[in-house]
């Protein structure tokens, strides 16, 4: 069985799910190497008492994404996921290693980031400035290419320079050397050239005693299969050539030297560069999903009351836009404990994950999709109810298990702050058994302080003192005639005709599920529906008796 928080975010799993926290943190991820070494680092996330840490990060995130346009800030976000992480490099300078030239082309490409995003930036680059890698970039200028490559030029030493002219001018002398061996040979065995290695020659060619320079290498009746050994000229011509390509490579390292120590002593500023590369990384992040989804700066209060107008559960308004339908952004203000009723796909859900959507974006320093938004910090965000089988890997309990088991692992923390969401919460025992399993839940809730809401068909769970809301519910949804509807036609006709409002009401009475409404409208045999609201009759009709 899993552990039910997850010690880095502090919400327990099947909360991570509902609330689209695990959608959020995906949405918010870095794309560079930088940034997820950042994120790596640790993701602040802000518990109770981190209030004013808290505001400071959101309104920070947000002076960002207003200073910046979307699309200059998705042009920076593109630089900052090709940029290199160099710190492996950097820490093998610092012990003295001498650097490949694989290396010191990622380094360049790490400083041209770096210029790119923090030279017109400089107020988000605080201690970065062009002496952090001024210096770097000016030792290895003379290596960069046209196309942002490197290469270990000649104008990075003179004494290299030379050492490669001389070594073009071995190779010139070995080569017309080995030549001229190759056109005795053929002069000798009367063929036009003979190949360099290994080549055949008929005996009726041979001519008395072979020359010294072409050895046997097998013999046949008909033929020999010789090669060529290099002839004294020759050996000489190659010796000088390996001795000047030696004297290249003792120049070429001593030149590598030499920039590895350039990049050691710029080291520390260097991996402070890294660092602050990676943090605005993860800045950039969060301001490109503020602009993208209109998000503000919510006021993060050190207490209840929660409070929201027109805040969006992005998760679902980004699956809803992808059907082309509309999202209905939802207003809420709770202290303490609610309960929340309302007919099926009314929306009680969506209340739920909205507000663990928002307290999610505050916990980790992200504005929030609303109008406005008033929202303390909590030590914990639990969901309780549907999902909780999450706590169960083998499957070893029912669903109505499962939601205990989360309970019990839940209320055994004592937290001081939780926020705790509740749906349909025993909704797979008898009604009766549910209904008193809820109270009592509610109950202790209340009295240990927790901001919680509950959202239930159940009727007068709520304790003393408790907040009651209804989803406005189903209106103008006549009885379906003619075939049924295509799926996506029945949840548009459904959509216009549900008020999603969560209204304040005077208490919890549970009004009408809309249920058999609902199951026409989403195509069920009209029998099946007949047979049902004839024992809605009889029922209504045998309580009255």
């Amino acid at each position: 069985m899993r552990t039910a928080v997850d010690a880095r975010t502090a919400w327990t799993e099947p909360a991570a799910e509902a609330i689209g926290a695990t959608w959020l943190l995906a949405a918010i991820a870095p794309g560079g190497a930088l940034g997820r070494a950042a994120s790596e680092r640790g993701t602040r996330r802000f518990l109770r008492g981190d209030e004013a840490e808290a505001q400071a990060a959101i309104e920070r995130v947000d002076a960002l994404a207003h200073e910046i346009d979307a699309a200059r800030l998705a042009a920076m976000r593109a630089t900052l996921a090709a940029a290199p992480d160099i710190t492996a490099v950097l820490a093998r300078a610092s012990v003295g290693a001498v650097l490949g030239d694989v290396d010191f082309f990622e380094i360049g490409r790490f400083i041209a980031a770096l210029a790119e995003i923090a030279e017109p930036l400089s107020g988000w680059f605080a201690g970065v400035h062009d002496s952090v890698y001024g210096a770097l970039q000016m030792a290895l200028g003379p290596g960069r290419s046209a196309g942002g490559g490197f290469y270990l030029a000649d104008a990075f030493d003179p004494e290299l320079a030379n050492a490669r002219a001389e070594a073009n001018a071995s190779q010139t002398a070995y080569d017309v050397a080995r030549s001229g061996l190759l056109e005795r040979i053929a002069r000798y065995v009367g063929a036009e050239s003979v190949r360099d290695g290994e080549f055949v020659l008929m005996r009726d060619h041979a001519f008395g005693p072979l020359p010294r320079e072409i050895h046997v290498v097998r013999e046949s009746p008909a033929y020999l299969l010789c090669d060529v050994s290099l002839d004294a000229a020759a050996l000489d011509a190659l010796a000088a050539r390996d001795t000047a390509i030696a004297r290249v490579a003792e120049r070429e390292e001593s030149v590598r030297a030499r920039l590895s120590q350039a990049v050691a002593a710029a080291g520390s500023s260097l991996a402070f560069a890294c660092e602050a590369l990676g943090d605005f990384d993860l800045l950039a992040a969060r301001a490109q999903f503020a602009q993208r989804h209109r998000c503000i700066v919510p006021e993060i209060a050190d207490a209840a009351p929660v409070a929201f107008v027109d805040a969006r559960f992005l998760p679902l308004e980004e699956a809803l836009e992808r059907h082309g339908r509309r999202y209905a952004p939802i207003s809420l203000e709770l202290e303490g404990v609610g309960v929340v009723t309302g007919p099926n796909m009314g929306g009680k859900t969506a209340a739920l994950r909205t507000l663990g959507f928002l307290a999610a974006c505050a916990s980790l320093g992200v504005p929030v999709p609303a109008a406005s938004a008033r929202l303390p910090l909590f030590d914990e965000i639990a969901w309780l109810g549907i999902a909780a089988r999450a706590v169960d890997d083998d499957g070893l309990l029912s669903s109505f298990g499962s939601e205990v088991v989360a309970l019990r692992d839940f209320l055994s923390r004592e937290l001081e702050r939780p926020l705790v969401l509740i749906d349909e919460f025993a909704r797979t025992t008898s009604p009766r058994e549910g209904r008193a399993l809820l109270v009592a839940v509610l109950e202790t809730l209340y009295e240990r302080g927790a901001l919680a809401l509950a959202a239930t068909h159940l009727a007068n769970v709520a304790p003393a003192g408790a907040a009651h809301f209804a989803i406005g519910g189903l209106h103008a949804l006549p009885p379906r005639a003619g075939a049924p509807l295509e799926l996506e036609a029945a949840l548009r006709r459904i959509a216009r005709a549900m008020d999603y409002s969560v209204q304040r009401v005077a208490s919890d009475t549970a009004p009408p599920a809309d249920a058999i409404a609902l199951a026409d409208a989403l195509g069920l045999d009209p029998n099946l529906i007949a047979r049902a609201l004839g024992e809605i009759h009889r029922s209504s009709t045998a309580e009255e008796t």
